[in-house]
């Protein structure tokens, strides 16, 4: 009993299960589709442009006493980006629920930092409660134009569930490296050390086929597991579903639905190339007729902000003045004054 005991504490608050996109673990969670990535490496939420909130249901491995819903949401201003996560497992005596806080800052171009904090509660029949915090920290950076390096602590420090003196969440270290080569398709490999089960490694490969449409393979090992993952999504509203394997258990299923405009959109590599190869634009332009290509043009506009400005013109309509962009997710005061030169109406 002690042993089933010490299994289902170990892999309770494992974050694979909260979201379909994580099946690629450390590796995954370098390139997020939403909050839900926050339990993995709270610095993801700083990369997200947009207000979003996501709901999940999942049963891993086909493990029914482990069934997990979750929800989670955020949001972002021109420097800081905070998110909330809460997840629910259990039935027939065993219940265990996670509330975490995350925030995010941008150090400077490319460079994002993120720490949470989490809350936890345990109960099983025969055994009690138990209660229990935890913190984790991370980082994301981008070197250089399309790659991205990515590195957290999970249970940097965990107070313990029991007696025992186990911490609640088992520390995990965990690192990734990915490259977006072409605007649509993105690697990543991760490797992460488990306080428990060891070391981990991790690859996964996204492509977007469609507009919209996104598809994910990863492959995890020890012990060999394959994952795949669909994101649909239509104006402010995704699906997300996931499926993964394990060598000795049943499959797993998730599946999440997603409200907001939560996005990250990676610069390819050829980006600054391209950049450099595109003709001159004649400022100001019309920001409600402007192309992501123009606007990728403007100081410190990218092609995710891009992006963004063109989904929320198209999906709420012109705006009457350029002060309007300040209700584009992502863009505060100082963002705005700093595109008003470049833009009219």
């Amino acid at each position: 009993m002690y042993c089933l005991f010490f299994a289902v504490i170990t892999a309770a608050f494992e974050p694979q299960s909260e979201s379909p996109w994580l099946s690629g673990g450390a590796a995954a969670a370098l390139f997020p589709r939403t909050h839900l990535v926050l339990s993995v490496n709270p610095a993801s939420v700083g990369v997200l442009t947009g207000p979003a909130v996501s709901i999940s249901a999942s049963r891993p491995f086909g493990l029914r006493d482990l069934d997990r819903t979750a929800i989670a949401g955020g949001s972002s201003t021109d420097k800081f980006a905070f998110a909330g996560l809460v997840s629910y497992s259990g039935r027939d005596g065993y219940g265990e629920t996670t509330a975490t806080a995350a925030a995010a800052v941008t150090l400077r171009t490319g460079i994002v930092a993120g720490g949470s904090m989490s809350a936890h509660q345990i109960q099983i029949e025969g055994f009690g409660t138990g209660t229990a915090v935890s913190t984790d920290i991370g980082l994301i950076a981008r070197p250089f134009n399309g790659f991205f390096l990515g590195g957290s602590v999970r249970g940097l420090y965990s107070s313990s569930l029991t007696e025992t003196g186990m911490g609640a969440v088992p520390r995990t270290v965990s690192g990734a490296l990915g490259v977006c080569p072409v605007n649509g398709v993105v690697v990543a490999a991760g490797a992460a050390i488990h306080q428990y089960a060891g070391k981990e490694y991790s690859v996964v490969t996204l492509v977007e086929p469609l507009t919209g449409v996104s598809l994910s393979f990863s492959l995890q090992t020890p012990p060999v597991r394959m994952g795949m993952g669909l994101h649909v999504s239509l104006s402010t509203v995704s699906m997300q579903y996931g499926y993964s394997t394990h060598p000795e258990l049943a499959s797993g299923h998730a599946v999440a639905l997603t409200y907001g405009s939560a996005a990250f959109h990676p610069e390819p590599v050829q980006a600054a190339e391209d950049h450099n190869q595109r003709e001159p634009v004649s400022f100001p332009i019309n920001i409600n007729t402007a192309t992501e290509e123009e606007l990728v043009n403007i100081p410190g506009v990218g092609p995710s902000r891009a992006s963004t400005i063109r989904n929320y013109i198209d999906t709420f309509g012109i705006l009457q003045s350029v002060d309007q962009l300040i209700e584009v997710p992502g863009i505060g005061a100082t963002t705005l004054e700093n595109l008003r030169p470049y833009l009219t109406v």
